[in-house]
């Protein structure tokens, strides 16, 4: 009745609201640190936009949009052809797996990584390789190399990554584009690049022009704080830009969306602000943690990845003290919350730490 391809998948589980954790433990405040949103909100100009936009509630949107598209080719200098808009980056790792993926085809990722790259190849009914990140967080692009073969139709490669923070550098990213066969789309995931740091740090649209087989991502939702918005896009060859827009559905960005993203994307100094708090809680951060002796991954992206031993239990224990974070197979990743939020969880987190490793026998 179903298609085999989702006996192993499981529905996106947002878990329970905030107001049911409230609830459940009692609690008047909640700090959401689970998602990677900006806690700082979006530019004030976005509120404004809409309040002023003539929301015309019974015509369609506009398919292209038009707008938007000609302000990012202006100020990313790549022609306006070589856009497409999703309903978010996760419309767009559905419409690139549906584009290119079927029975029989295999893709390559790092990890841990972002789970929607597997989930929607499965849909397709393409087979997955995943490549351990090394001991750094990295992803292991000589192993993610090996594993190519002529299955193989497209290897993700997010940078920064979700969930470690780790990035690959210029000569790193370079060196991979090149040996990978021209024939397999290789996906630069850059939802986190507006809070690089790093000199040197690649920037995927260097790529696009000698490479048609490099499609770059980027979104509104982190550094933008238009998560709910639910707008991203693709940069890419005009060749796989239309072979991928012939699998999007029609209007998939609302009228809304569009004024919002595009009033955003003008406001260059409530972004770079949003940026300059994220950095300075950032260094706060792992100041505190290298002080504690608590690992955790370097990162690039408005997140922490804290290696603990029972992740889930100090996942647990920070959310009955009202701080929601999100727990991996070793470790949990933090979102870098506001300056006073996030010491009062790293006290949380030292503690919840220490209950989870006994005390040695004397």
């Amino acid at each position: 009745m179903f298609k085999k391809n989702l006996e192993n998948l499981r529905a996106y589980n947002p878990g329970p609201s905030t107001d049911e954790i409230k609830q459940a433990y009692g609690l008047e405040r909640i700090v959401k640190l689970d998602s990677n949103e900006n806690v700082y909100g979006a530019s004030p100009n976005v509120r404004k936009a809409i309040s002023e936009d003539m929301l015309l509630p019974e015509l369609y949107p506009d398919c292209r949009n038009q707008a938007l598209r000609l302000e990012l080719s202006t100020r990313l200098g790549v022609g306006p052809e070589h856009f497409l808009f999703g309903a978010g980056l996760d419309e767009m790792i559905v419409l690139i797996s549906r584009a290119f993926l079927e029975s029989g085809d295999s893709i390559i990722m790092a990890w841990p990584t972002f789970y929607e790259y597997y989930c929607h190849a499965q849909i397709e009914g393409a087979t997955t390789k995943r490549i351990p990140c090394d001991s750094d967080g990295k992803h292991d692009l000589n192993a993610m190399f090996e594993a190519i073969d002529p299955t193989t139709k497209i290897i993700w490669v997010c940078n920064p990554n979700n969930p470690t923070g780790t990035y690959l550098n210029a000569e790193e990213l370079n060196d991979f584009i090149q040996r990978v066969p021209k024939d397999v789309i290789i996906v630069l995931d850059e939802a986190y690049i507006d809070f690089v740091t790093a000199a040197d740090f690649p920037n995927g649209i260097d790529y696009l022009a000698m490479n048609e087989n490099v499609l770059v991502l980027r979104t509104f939702s982190k550094s933008y704080g238009l998560a709910s918005f639910r707008v991203g896009y693709a940069i890419g060859g005009r060749r796989v830009i239309e072979e991928i827009d012939k699998v999007r559905p029609p209007f998939n960005n609302p009228r809304l969306s569009q004024v919002a993203a595009l009033a955003a994307l003008k406001d260059d100094a409530f972004k770079d602000e949003c940026v300059r708090k994220n950095n300075e809680v950032s260094a706060m951060t792992t100041s505190f943690l290298d002080a504690k002796g608590i690992s955790y991954y370097k990162t690039q992206a408005n997140f922490i990845f804290v290696k603990v031993a029972e992740p889930k239990k100090v996942a647990e224990l920070c959310k009955k003290n009202g701080y929601l974070i999100n727990a991996f197979q070793d470790g949990v990743r933090i979102t870098i919350g506001k300056m006073d939020d996030m010491k009062e969880l790293l006290m949380v987190l030292d503690h919840a730490i220490k209950e989870m490793s006994p005390e040695p026998s004397k």
